[in-house]
């Protein structure tokens, strides 16, 4: 898919063609998309099919006739019954003239800038797009990372009252997804402290701008601390919980043993008596209640001998 936009009036206006102060946004393009831009851009096809891969880690380049931004950003994946939170790579090309975008799926951020939902916003001032970006997708990593740890604290309750698999499984899902967004916050870091570390790398820079660069690395940071420790807490909780199905486990057992005790001592009497050998109390009346109460002391016995035992281990 391929949009050309440009403002017009204040407006954000769709438009056929490739003009100077344009936005060209590119999302999964296909071979003939790219190869149009690359065209009218004087563009290398791996400049922007590089942008493309998946792997691909956030980076910084400057070439003669662009400059090159990419970061990760996050997004929501619903598919299924469990909800992950991933990263994909988002590319800026800053040409003289206008700016491209490009990645492999709609990005939330890109689209409230082509419905104009940023006030002031236009195409024509690429840096100030880019660093706008870069705050807002800040802002979004913090936002997710909040839906995380609410899901977190949700599923607390919910192991708190019953340890089942589900639970464990979306824990597992949310420890993973907390991998991903650390390295790549790490990763939008580093872009972004090059960025402040290169001044000559977008011309002169208005002080407005430099000063929204500034509160994107502190933003960016404060979502990295974040990641950090949602990431430290859920590891926790886990390990608690591994602890708590280890000693639920080692209950049932205990429960299992004294059963076990119980039922084994009178089962041994019984098969001592049904041998060819002499039955003791045979012409007593009485004899199979005798047998029964010395079964049944005997194995009391025997359950205070190992609930002892088990007090002692403890």
């Amino acid at each position: 898919m391929i949009e050309i936009l440009s403002a017009e009036d204040g407006k954000l206006c769709r438009q056929e063609e490739i003009t100077p102060g344009c936005w060209v946004r590119l999302i999964l393009p296909t071979d003939a998309e790219l190869d149009f831009v690359c065209r009218r851009l004087n563009l290398e096809t791996s400049d922007l099919t590089v942008l493309l891969d998946e792997e691909e880690l956030p980076r910084l380049e400057k070439a003669a006739d662009y400059t090159l931004v990419l970061v990760d950003t996050p997004y929501k994946n619903d598919e299924g019954d469990i909800t992950s939170y991933q990263t994909i790579p988002a590319g800026f090309v800053l040409l003289r003239d206008c700016i491209v975008t490009i990645s492999l799926r709609k990005n939330p951020i890109l689209d409230r800038f082509a419905e104009g939902k940023f006030r002031g916003f236009s195409p024509a001032e690429k840096e100030r797009f880019l660093f706008r970006f870069l705050y807002a997708n800040a802002g979004l990593f913090v936002q997710n990372l909040r839906l995380i740890d609410k899901r977190t604290g949700n599923i607390e309750q919910h192991l708190k009252r019953a340890t089942r698999n589900e639970e464990l499984f979306q824990m597992l899902n949310l420890s993973k997804s907390l991998v991903y967004i650390t390295n790549s916050l790490k990763g939008n870091t580093a872009v972004l402290e090059k960025m402040s570390r290169t001044p000559g790398l977008f011309g002169q820079l208005r002080d407005s701008d430099m000063e929204l660069l500034d509160d994107t690395i502190i933003e960016n940071r404060q979502a990295s601390e974040m990641a950090a420790n949602y990431s430290a807490t859920i590891s926790s909780t886990m390990s608690t919980f591994a602890s708590i199905i280890s000693n639920n486990v080692n209950d049932i057992m205990r429960i299992f043993t004294f059963a076990t005790v119980l039922l084994a001592v009178p089962t041994l009497i019984a098969g001592f008596f049904g041998m060819n050998v002499a039955v003791p109390l045979t012409g007593n009346p009485s004899a199979f209640w005798i047998i029964l109460a010395a079964s049944f002391g005997i194995s009391v016995l025997s359950l205070l001998a190992v609930y002892a035992k088990f007090m002692r281990g403890n």
